[in-house]
């Protein structure tokens, strides 16, 4: 037979082809793009798996890459928001899709991925957007299946990739208490799948999936760090404290060593289901248990966590190659109802302007000569003091003022800024930006913790600098 996989190059989409193609089946990969990691290279490269470039969200191009096919497995999913790919666009929307193209192209039958606690009105978007996938997929005109599984492992993984990159990385572990799981082998998740797509089995059924293995997170944590070699000290912290982790994560991290959603997942526990009535058969019951062999089996390549693995923002270059820098900027534009001289000046009147700019500390020392001078002044980091700042700075008459950091704090490594100047019908359109530079391994913390606070700070600066010239 035929069978389409959405995320089939991830973890249980990827085992799922390797399974399917083995058996002897077709296998239709369904992607958005092609995905470079050795692991999906391997799925894409065996006999029998064919790609199919399709995006969730375009409905025709699914239904082409599903005909001929005699069953899909949706298996397409996120454990975090970025831009556009929301919960919403991948989970609801994309699965709506999904439905659609499959009963177009004439599929019999479907199985959809959700997870093991998925229910409405729970407060976090992760559950309830698998639950309304999970509706959607109920309310079709397909032969369907539900399965509800909770922690997976296996080869290719995320929960033993980052935990022993993590072990091997950092000095100490920091656990989340004692939060239960029941770790579900890919393989045993793999074989219910089988039995549904092939074998026709839980048609119209919802069913959780889970390992036998119940344990507290932080003895997996322990299992794996003594398979892998590793001695670390073990410490608990608050659940904020995780999330406050994940938030960062999720920001600096092209892969986040924890997300928000599994912080989320993880707090509540991972071994009771909630809305799965329909019990699992005996012999698709998973059997394998989470011990040093399976673990085992199921670690990648020894690694640690490095600056490949951040998400850096833009980055420029200052002293030559090799010494990178990372900018985090913010932006402001006002229309003003006053003449570009006047605005400029008001800027360059730094005990005026400090009014305006709540980052500006006392002027200690101002030196002007024609367009051209330099201004030190105290910092202020929202609403603290903060040590003293020398820019240069450079006027275009009745245009721009152009600002740069001479003599900088540490973490800087430098800043830059200018204003510009534009007269229009309503008035002078100001356009003001700011960065401020660092270094690579700082960087991406401050973009991640203090990025949105100076956007939006910069912003609010020019509506001051608006009410205060106008006033």
């Amino acid at each position: 037979m035929r069978v389409a996989i959405t995320g089939g190059t991830g973890l249980v989409g990827g085992h799922l082809a390797a399974a399917l193609a083995e058996a002897g089946h077709e296998v239709v990969i369904v992607s958005r793009g092609v995905d470079q990691r050795p692991w999906a290279k391997e799925i894409s490269a065996l006999s029998g798996v064919r790609v199919v470039r399709a995006a969730i969200s375009d409905e025709p191009a699914l239904a082409a890459a599903f005909e001929g096919c005699d069953a899909v497995a949706h298996c397409a999913g996120i454990n975090r928001e970025i831009g556009t790919q929301t919960y919403q666009v991948i989970h609801v929307d994309g699965t709506a899709s999904v439905v659609r193209a499959a009963e177009q192209a004439g599929v019999e039958r479907l199985a959809f991925l959700s997870f093991l606690r998925a229910r409405p009105d729970c407060g976090s978007r992760y559950h309830e957007s698998k639950w309304q996938a999970e509706e959607i997929v109920r309310a079709s005109d397909l032969d369907w299946t539900v399965l509800k599984p909770g922690m997976i492992f296996g080869r290719g993984d995320h929960m033993l990739d980052h935990l022993s990159h993590a072990l091997r990385t950092f000095p100490v572990y920091i656990g989340v208490g004692n939060r239960r799981v029941r770790p579900l082998a890919v393989a045993d998740m793999v074989q219910v799948l089988m039995a549904s797509l092939v074998e026709g089995r839980l048609s119209r059924q919802t069913v959780a999936v889970l390992g036998p293995t119940e344990m507290p997170f932080d003895e997996a944590a322990r299992l794996v760090a003594q398979v892998v070699g590793v001695e670390r000290p073990f410490l608990r912290a608050p659940i904020a404290f995780h999330y406050l982790l994940a938030r960062v994560a999720e920001r600096v991290m092209t892969v986040p060593l924890v997300a928000i959603g599994q912080v989320r997942i993880l707090e509540e526990g991972v071994v009771e289901p909630t809305l799965a009535p329909d019990p699992l058969p005996a012999d698709l019951t998973p059997r394998t248990r989470f011990v040093a062999d399976s673990v085992r089996a199921g670690l990648p390549e020894p690694g640690r966590f490095g600056l490949s693995d951040l998400r850096l923002p833009r980055r420029s270059r200052r002293r030559g190659p090799g010494t990178g820098r990372v900018d985090v900027c913010g932006e402001g534009t006002a229309v003003i109802r006053r003449p570009p001289a006047v605005i400029l000046e008001f800027v360059l009147d730094v005990e005026q302007y400090r009014r305006a700019d709540h980052k500006i500390g006392r002027l200690k020392r101002m030196h002007r000569a024609g367009n051209a001078g330099l201004v030190r002044h105290g910092g202020r980091f929202m609403g603290l003091p903060a040590p003293s700042v020398t820019l240069g700075f450079e006027l275009t008459p009745y245009s721009r003022i152009d600002f740069t950091g001479k003599s900088m704090p540490w973490p800087l490594r430098g800043f830059s800024g200018f204003f510009t100047c534009a007269e229009t019908p309503e008035g002078t359109l100001v356009v003001h930006r700011e960065c401020f530079q660092l270094g690579r391994l700082l960087g991406p913390l401050f973009a991640a913790l203090l990025g949105n606070w100076l956007a939006r700070d910069t912003a609010a600066e020019v509506l001051r600098m608006k009410a205060i010239l106008e006033a």
